[in-house]
């Protein structure tokens, strides 16, 4: 192989190797959110907030290489399904960055009002999105597009918690509108839950496009 060659794959598993540590670090992210929303730790959600500048530039440089790659090595096939899978991913990646953020500006802003710990079902939400989200990378890393497939079986069980957490929440202020201020906040994490189990979803579908170069609408 030469020299040029040796470098234009050295660079394409670089920038895989960007992705996966771009997953790392949201993945981060929202456990740290979801934490500091249980232990009522407004240090913890500021350190997700200003930590988000890291998954930021990452996904930054992400986007730079995969420029770079598409314009001076013109891939085809397989590897130009890679770069534009890689670029994909990272949009839904910084987006779930972006939701744990709001997440830990809620407990910033609610301080000590919002009380989860009587609610389980929200840190079982966002256990199951992070377990999807390690799968999708699994699958990322492995070309494993049957492994994408069965990641996004797990978004039927955050949606169906979803409703549950929402009619449970509804079903407070209805009965006691003076906590509706305990309840509204959990509101919002509720929804942002869900919608990071639906990026990890795109993340799928992305890959079986990349793996197997047809699409197929999961979520």
């Amino acid at each position: 192989m030469s020299p040029y060659r040796e470098r234009y794959h050295r660079e394409l598993e670089e920038l895989k190797m960007d992705a996966e540590r771009l997953v790392e670090e949201v993945d981060m992210a929202v456990a740290k959110s979801v934490d500091a929303l249980r232990e009522y730790d407004v240090e913890k959600a500021r350190e997700v907030i200003r930590d988000d500048q890291v998954i930021n530039d990452l996904n930054l440089r992400i986007e730079k290489r995969c420029m770079q790659l598409l314009a001076l090595q013109q891939p085809m096939a397989k590897d130009l399904r890679l770069i534009v899978t890689t670029l994909k991913i990272g949009v839904d990646l910084e987006r779930i960055g972006d939701l744990a953020v709001d997440i830990s500006r809620i407990v910033v802003h609610s301080r000590n009002k919002v009380h989860v710990k009587s609610l389980k079902n929200i840190p079982r939400m966002a256990e199951i999105s992070r377990e999807m989200l390690v799968q999708a990378n699994r699958a990322f890393k492995e070309n494993d597009a049957n492994l994408a497939r069965e990641t996004t079986k797990w978004d039927y069980e955050v949606d169906a918690l979803y409703q549950k957490v929402r009619d449970t929440l509804l079903k407070i202020i209805g009965g006691n509108p003076d906590l509706i201020e305990d309840a509204t906040p959990l509101l919002l994490v509720n929804k942002h839950l869900e919608r990071i189990a639906d990026h990890v979803c795109n993340i799928c579908e992305s890959i079986i496009y990349m793996v197997e170069a047809k699409r197929e609408h999961l979520n």
